[in-house]
């Protein structure tokens, strides 16, 4: 079964855990994950949620001023996952 979610990868870890916290306050879906292999920048985690949540991440994001490197468009099919680079950090 194929699967799209969305990933803020994050340069520093407490940037990570109080974004989880802030954001599943706001009642919007996400968890704090290991960063994937793939990406290989980063502070090791990472915040994944539903893509359909896309605009509500960006506006928080800025709203609370978070620090992250950038937001990727994941894609998973079976065991394999695919990241495509949605936008960067640009504060």
């Amino acid at each position: 079964m194929d699967q799209e979610f969305g990933l803020v990868v994050f340069d520093e870890t407490h940037e990570a855990i109080k974004s989880e916290t802030l954001v599943k306050a706001q009642q919007i879906k996400a968890r704090a994950l290991t960063t994937p292999g793939q990406i290989t920048a980063g502070c090791g985690l990472s915040l994944r949620f539903a893509l359909a949540d896309l605009p509500k991440i960006k506006a928080f994001l800025q709203a609370e001023q978070i620090h992250y490197q950038a937001v990727y468009h994941g894609e998973r099919h079976g065991l394999k996952s695919d990241y495509q680079l949605l936008f960067k950090y640009e504060g």
